[in-house]
C-alpha cells in the first residue's frame, strides 16, 4: 500500500514533464526564427550606400541607395557593399550569383582593393550581350564610389588571381571604374 502513492507521484511527474516539453515545443514553433547576424543591433550606426546595377538595355548603369548597418571599418564596409551587390537590385540587371560569398577584402597603399570571393563567383558567370560588363562594372563602381580610398579592384577567387576568366573581360589585373563609364540614371529607392 505504501508503494501506490509513490507510483502515482512518479506517473504524475512524467505526465507533467511530457505536457511541459510538448508545450515548449509548440511555443518554439510559433516564435520567429532569429538568425545570428541577421540584422543590425538596435541603436547601431547605419550608413546609406549607393549601389550600381546594369540598366535593362545592358549599356549603362542604374544606381540604387540602400541603408545598411555600418560595420565600422573600411574593410568590413567594402565586404558589406560587395555582398549587397551580389544580392541583386530592386530594379535593373545583375548577372552575379547571389550565392557568392565575400571571403575577405583588403586595401593596399596604392589604392588597389583585393576582393576575395567564393568559387560561386565563377560557377554562375554572367553570359550574354553586355551582361558581363554591367555585372563587373556594378561591383567595381559600387566599391570605388562608396569607399573613395579604393581606386581599382582586383578580384580573387578562393584567394587566387583568376588567370583565365570565363568571359571576355580579363580578371588577372585590377579593374578600374574608368573602364565601366556610362550614364547612370537615378532609380527611386
Amino acid at each position: 500500500m505504501r508503494r501506490l502513492p509513490w507510483v502515482i507521484l512518479v506517473i504524475a511527474a512524467i505526465a507533467a514533464g511530457f505536457v511541459i516539453v510538448r508545450g515548449l515545443g509548440r511555443l518554439a514553433q510559433q516564435l520567429p526564427e532569429i538568425k545570428q547576424g541577421s540584422g543590425p543591433i538596435p541603436g547601431a550606426a547605419m550608413r546609406t550606400v549607393r549601389l550600381y546595377f546594369g540598366a535593362r538595355d545592358r549599356v549603362g548603369f542604374i544606381s540604387e541607395e540602400r541603408t545598411i548597418f555600418d560595420p565600422g571599418s573600411m574593410e568590413a564596409l567594402a565586404e558589406k557593399v560587395a555582398q549587397e551587390v551580389f544580392q541583386g537590385p530592386v530594379e535593373g540587371l545583375s548577372g552575379l550569383s547571389p550565392d557568392t560569398r565575400v571571403r575577405s577584402f583588403y586595401l593596399t597603399p596604392d589604392g588597389t582593393g583585393y576582393l576575395d570571393l567564393s568559387s560561386d563567383f565563377l560557377a554562375r558567370w554572367p553570359r550574354g550581350d553586355g551582361l558581363e560588363w554591367v555585372s563587373l562594372g556594378a561591383l567595381v563602381r559600387s566599391l570605388t564610389e562608396n569607399i573613395p580610398s579604393i581606386s581599382c579592384v582586383q578580384i580573387l577567387v578562393e584567394g587566387h588571381v583568376v588567370e583565365r576568366a570565363p568571359g571576355s573581360i580579363p580578371l588577372d589585373l585590377p579593374l578600374a571604374p574608368e573602364g565601366f563609364e556610362a550614364p547612370a540614371p537615378e532609380v527611386a529607392p
